[in-house]
């Protein structure tokens, strides 16, 4: 192996720990601090370890330079210290190496010192060391060792000395580019975060201007003493309050559902919902059937809640159908394995696969005026009567939702 191979492999060894350490980091949520500090000493050791293991040579101290150097820069002044005292056990084969060995790294710390100071640049930092630690080293050649600077020879010495400063600035710049990288990533997923969170609320304020309007228009309109417009705008005004506080609550219902639990017959409840929006969608040419199991179903569970859920699931499928299409709902219960399965199905245009992935997710939607929030509180509803609620979908062809609630007595048998 020459030289050039040799000091390529040293690269190779010393780096590829810190890659690792970088992914670690990158690929871990909510790590702290103390596990990041720990696994990246461990990544210096680890380095330090398998350099000496698989390329063991008289030079590689001088890469090692690079471990003590980032950790240094990382303020992890402690394992550096010990990194270093490994380096000398392991390299000192002659007394008088200590002068080479130890004065350099007597002078980084004053120098580490200094740089605290007077806010020193990094590369600074590294070249004022790498020209001490090479000038020592000539001294040392010179009157300790001047048979083993005679083999070396000045041109084969400068050749090892240039490659190795090239390649200690090659480890530092890919492992604080690494790092720069994964900062960046994170502010970009938290700036992206943030944008959504803008997004929603604009969302929000949207939603609840609309029926504050119509509300202020009316009443401007409003002459209380004209019995006709009286008769005519207080219905309206009402149904846009309505609209307005159904719109707040399912805002603050957004992390929790608030569920008041009775025991309660699941199929009646569906033969309401049912009762209630066939009229409405037999007007928009859109069937509505179902098929539920022919006994009671009792649950424990909250009427108001699970119903807002069926009526949402029943409107989204609604809002599904393509205008060209006769539209159909399926709506279905089947009693199994000590759970009942209330499923919802149409004919509509179907979901694809990328919104499916999102579609639980608070405020993502892909209406023009949606909120996003409809699908996330039924999550959330569902969730808290221990059951469960998933959605298939082919687009063009419709879509599934199937819901998953115990039985009463049976709530433990969830999941």
């Amino acid at each position: 192996m020459n030289l050039f191979q040799d000091l390529f492999l040293d690269l190779l060894l010393i780096i590829s720990p810190l890659l690792t350490y970088l992914v670690f980091i990158s690929t871990s949520n909510n790590i702290n601090k103390n596990t990041k500090n720990l696994m990246l000493d461990i990544s210096f050791l680890t380095a330090l370890y398998i350099l000496n293991l698989y390329n063991p040579s008289f030079i590689n101290f001088l890469i090692l330079n690079s471990i003590i150097l980032i950790a240094y820069l990382k303020k992890r002044i402690l394992i550096s210290n010990i990194i270093a005292i490994l380096i000398i056990l392991l390299y000192l084969n002659d007394y008088n190496m200590i002068f080479f060995m130890i004065i350099p790294y007597i002078f980084l710390y004053t120098l580490y010192k200094l740089k605290v100071k007077k806010q020193m640049n990094d590369f600074i930092f590294i070249d004022s060391f790498l020209l001490f630690n090479y000038i020592t080293l000539f001294i040392w050649l010179q009157l300790f060792n001047h048979n083993l600077y005679v083999s070396f020879g000045i041109y084969k010495l400068m050749y090892i000395l240039s490659f190795n400063y090239i390649i200690i600035h090659i480890i530092y710049i890919i492992y604080m580019m690494g790092e720069k990288l994964i900062r960046d990533n994170k502010k970009y997923n938290e700036i992206k975060k943030d944008s959504k969170i803008k997004m929603s609320l604009f969302k929000i304020t949207h939603e609840i201007k609309n029926p504050i309007s119509v509300i202020k228009a009316y009443l401007d309109m409003l002459d209380v003493n004209d019995s006709k417009q009286v008769e005519k705008y207080i219905p309206i005004i009402k149904k846009e309050i309505k609209r307005l506080l159904n719109l707040l609550q399912d805002f603050l219902l957004v992390n929790k559902a608030n569920v008041k639990f009775d025991i309660m017959d699941i199929n009646m409840l569906l033969e309401d919902v049912i009762d209630q929006e066939k009229s409405m969608l037999k007007e928009e040419n859109i069937k509505l059937e179902s098929y539920l199991f022919d006994d009671e179903i009792y649950i424990n569970g909250d009427y108001n809640r699970l119903s807002q859920v069926i009526i949402n699931l029943i409107k989204n499928s609604k809002e599904a159908m393509k205008k060209d299409k006769k539209g159909k709902i399926i709506v279905k219960s089947i009693l199994k394995s000590n759970n009942v399965f209330v499923t919802v199905e149409d004919n509509g245009v179907g979901i694809s696969k990328k919104c499916l992935e999102k579609i639980k997710e608070p405020f993502y939607t892909t209406k023009t005026r949606g909120t996003g929030l409809g699908v996330s509180i039924s999550q959330e509803i569902i969730k808290a009567h221990n059951g469960e609620i998933k959605y298939e979908s082919k687009e063009n062809i419709g879509t599934k939702v199937i819901m998953r609630l115990p039985i009463y007595g049976k709530e433990d048998y969830a999941k």
